[in-house]
């Protein structure tokens, strides 16, 4: 298999991200059912708002059930055949990796040596296959360009933010083509080959690289997030099955449902949340995810620790973090613990960038103080126990 390792499985997740809803609808309704669990306005969701796409997985799901993600899975076979590079009018696979490196080396999902079955295509269109696939899986959104669009147009050039492309499907065409590719992943290069487009990888920016922590060695992921932005989010269509919901929503005002514990966020999911709080526009976003992309993602692990009265999620750049941190977790068989308390331990090593876990409560909180990580926007600080209020 193309992307299962030995201590983990590789996958690909896309933040999408729009300026406008269009003809979709029920945006408000969902902020109004969730508020009116408590006694407190919702926000309003404008146009011109930055928007994200998140679904929520399934109660059944063996890995973080009713929570809401960014859309995204493992890796397949097929995201590596050679023949994409015939349908995307690429003759070397060098042309690709200059478009996506800028010359610089990529965390190990993107840089390890792959059997030579799966190295014709380079990683980082790969992994741009499976998030475009697996988005069109989880709901129904299918970022494409048709071949007439490709020969017309061409690609874009370094350095050129370029906003993505939703290829719309006829409703009955399109539900048939999605079962198939949930069955099946390789049906997805079938339905690209038939309805003679190609997935618009060229729109999708590398954004970071998370890898499961050790704390659940048996759900393990290394997880590439890519960013595309699009002007118009269409209707989300959830498959019923690994997801039962979606939602456009501004991550400031998504934070603000989790501060009410009205959804329920993983670590990672609120830290790029966190980020993305910080842009006001796609706009705004688009060109800094195309400026920093010549900047590659470092694979971030969160080193966990319990302290008195939680578990600690470390970050590279906390005053805690490991200077070479077990990935593989063959030399850890325990989670750290600590005698202080969260904020003893915030006390005595103030250089932060973690999030924190209550024992008491499971209350979620992040808390970063740094001033500058290099290739990253830093995240605005959130704390579920108070109002979510991002600082511009």
């Amino acid at each position: 298999m193309a992307g299962v390792l030995k201590y983990w499985r590789e996958s690909a997740s896309l933040i999408l991200a729009s300026r406008r809803l269009g003809a979709v609808k029920p945006q408000q309704s969902f902020m109004n059912q969730l508020f009116s669990k408590k006694e407190t306005e919702p926000p309003v969701e404008q146009d011109e708002l930055l928007r994200l796409l998140t679904v929520k997985r399934s109660s059944g799901s063996s890995y973080l059930p009713n929570v809401y993600v960014f859309p995204g899975g493992v890796v397949d076979n097929t995201d590596f055949s050679k023949d994409w590079l015939d349908m995307m009018r690429f003759n070397t696979s060098t042309e690709l990796l200059n478009l996506f490196t800028h010359g610089k080396p990529g965390s190990p999902i993107f840089s390890r040596t792959r059997d030579s079955e799966f190295a014709s295509v380079p990683s980082e269109v790969a992994l741009r296959i499976a998030a475009i696939r697996e988005t069109f899986e989880e709901s129904g959104i299918l970022l494409a360009r048709s071949n007439d669009n490709l020969e017309v147009h061409g690609t874009h050039s370094l350095g050129t933010p370029l906003q993505g492309n939703i290829f719309d499907i006829p409703d009955k065409e399109r539900k048939i083509w999605r079962k198939k590719v949930i069955s099946e992943p390789s049906q997805f290069m079938n339905m690209c080959r038939e309805l003679e487009v190609v997935p618009d990888i060229w729109s999708l920016y590398e954004w970071s690289n998370w890898l499961t922590p050790l704390l659940k060695k048996s759900h393990r992921f290394d997880t590439v997030f890519f960013q595309s932005c699009v002007d118009e989010g269409p209707p989300i269509e959830v498959d019923k099955g690994e997801t039962v919901h979606g939602v456009w929503m501004n991550p400031a005002n998504l934070l603000k449902a989790c501060s009410h514990g009205l959804v329920s966020l993983a670590p990672p999911q609120t830290y790029e949340l966190s980020r993305l709080a910080r842009f006001a526009s796609v706009d705004d976003l688009l060109t800094l995810a195309c400026q920093r992309s010549k900047h590659r993602s470092a694979r971030w692990m969160p080193w966990i620790i319990a302290c008195k009265d939680g578990l600690v999620f470390l970050l590279p750049g906390d005053e805690l973090y490991p200077e070479d941190p077990d990935y593989t977790g063959e030399n850890s068989t325990n989670v750290p613990k600590r005698e202080e308390t969260f904020d003893e331990l915030a006390a005595k090593f103030p250089q932060q960038n973690r999030a924190f876990i209550n024992h008491k409560d499971k209350q979620l909180s992040l808390s970063c103080n740094l001033e500058y990580l290099e290739g990253h926007v830093l995240p605005v600080n959130f704390n579920r126990k108070s109002e979510f209020q991002p600082k511009w």
